[in-house]
């Protein structure tokens, strides 16, 4: 596994949300002393409007050629009945005729009701889709969704290792550090939706479709706001949660944001189940002179809270966030406003753009047909689930945990379909377009 400093090149569109900004930021090395940006054209339609600031450019989408027969955007869908002969209960979780997986988010945790349901939902839509064309070589999916509410992790992966299931898949938890030791311990082999934790980034047995590792960041949404507020940049501030997913975040952020030209002053500490009044931080950023925020955490309740205390205290900000803020809850609880001016990070084609893109059509329709939500994770889910079918078809009937690794460290790209700029799971470097 390949470690290096956590400078990234990168290139990245700006596309608009409901309550600002999106960037889609690509990242990887960067060998230089200098930290450098380079800004190109990408086959998707950019746009820079009112509610962010900046000077609006375009350039033409183009959709990726499809495959034949049946397609999740322009990959040939990797589940149908294959020949199942042969088949066995190859490994832990395996039959001859069902495989089941687990998949899970932290949905039940009380400060935030629902919080990235969205993963879950996307990994059981998906498998019942899967189903519906024949399952994997003719093996039906079974899905187990355990809920880690944050705080429960541990007892979440207790569970996933009583209920002897073959693989964790799709799964994104916030304190993903914390299961460690019971993940392995049972040797869960996973393919998650995301990573947080170091620990968890470059653990054994784990694989991901966009790697997030701990020694490099993507800096690209850094590097479009220093661009377009080459001033507010260099009085900037930090707020994150007093945990540990969020202080490890927001500790990356110190580093790799320098590289762009962001120069910060306040770093505040927030309390991560919520604050009765945000009005001291706002005020404390005000004081200080703070133009630009990276905000560590989640949309709802605490970003939605913090921005409506800086509008009631007529403290204009632009905001820099993690790809979990792109979600539909949180840009139909924009009505007033207060979160417009904010830029995500993100590798994915937007669902704005879902008409010139197919994979991102194709995510939507699958999820909301099965009355689930969409997010930009659930995207990551999606990516992740169809990343461990391909392997779990390319496996045949002798599906092990470790064929599934050994498979996918063999893919030298991987799209998800055209849901994602290019990545190389196997390196477990950031992805560079």
């Amino acid at each position: 596994m390949r470690r290096g400093d956590m400078r990234t090149r990168m290139r990245f569109t700006a596309v608009l949300l409901a309550f600002g900004l999106v960037a889609a930021a690509c990242g990887g090395d960067r060998e230089d002393e200098e930290a450098t940006t380079e800004t190109t054209e990408a086959a998707t339609e950019t746009t820079v409007a009112e509610g962010g600031g900046g000077d609006g450019e375009t350039t033409e989408t183009t959709a990726a050629p499809e495959a034949e027969g049946e397609t999740f955007g322009d990959l040939a869908w990797p589940c149908g009945p294959g020949d199942a002969t042969g088949n066995t209960a190859s490994d832990v979780g395996i039959t001859e005729d069902t495989i089941l997986i687990g998949t899970g988010d932290d949905r039940g945790y009380a400060a935030s009701p629902g919080l990235n349901a969205e993963i879950g939902e996307a990994v059981e839509a998906f498998a019942a889709k899967c189903n519906e064309l024949g399952g994997i070589n003719g093996r039906m999916i079974e899905v187990n969704n355990y809920d880690a509410a944050i705080l429960a992790v541990n007892t979440a992966m207790t569970q996933a290792c009583e209920d002897e299931i073959f693989m964790l898949v799709g799964q994104g938890f916030a304190l993903d550090a914390s299961q460690e030791e019971i993940r392995l311990g049972c040797d869960l082999a996973t393919v998650p939706a995301y990573s947080v934790s170091a620990a968890f980034a470059h653990g054994p047995g784990m694989i991901q479709p966009v790697p997030n590792p701990a020694d490099k960041y993507h800096t690209g949404v850094a590097a479009m706001v220093a661009e377009l507020f080459p001033e507010e940049v260099t009085n900037a501030g930090t707020l994150y949660g007093n945990f540990s997913a969020t202080i490890e975040t927001k500790d990356k952020v110190l580093i790799a944001y320098p590289t762009e030209g962001w120069e910060f002053g306040p770093s505040l500490e927030y309390a991560i189940a919520g604050e009765d009044d945000w009005t001291p931080f706002v005020l404390q950023l005000k004081d200080a002179g703070t133009q630009a925020v990276y905000f560590s955490g989640s949309c709802l309740p605490n970003y939605q809270a913090f921005m409506q205390a800086a509008a009631v205290n007529e403290l204009e900000l632009i905001t820099a966030l993690e790809a979990n803020y792109y979600d539909e809850n949180c840009a139909n609880a924009n009505a007033d406003g207060a979160m417009d001016g904010s830029y995500i990070k993100m590798v994915f084609i937007p669902f704005e753009e879902a008409d010139a893109n197919k994979a991102t059509q194709d995510y939507i329709d699958t999820v909301t047909g099965a009355g689930g939500g969409i997010s930009l994770l659930g995207m990551q889910a999606t990516s992740a689930f169809l990343l461990w079918a391909q392997a779990a078809k390319d496996c045949g009937t002798d599906l092990t945990r470790q064929c599934i690794v050994d498979t996918i460290a063999t893919y030298e790209e991987w799209t998800a379909g055209g849901l994602h700029a290019p990545s190389d799971p196997a390196s477990n470097d950031p992805v560079e377009c």
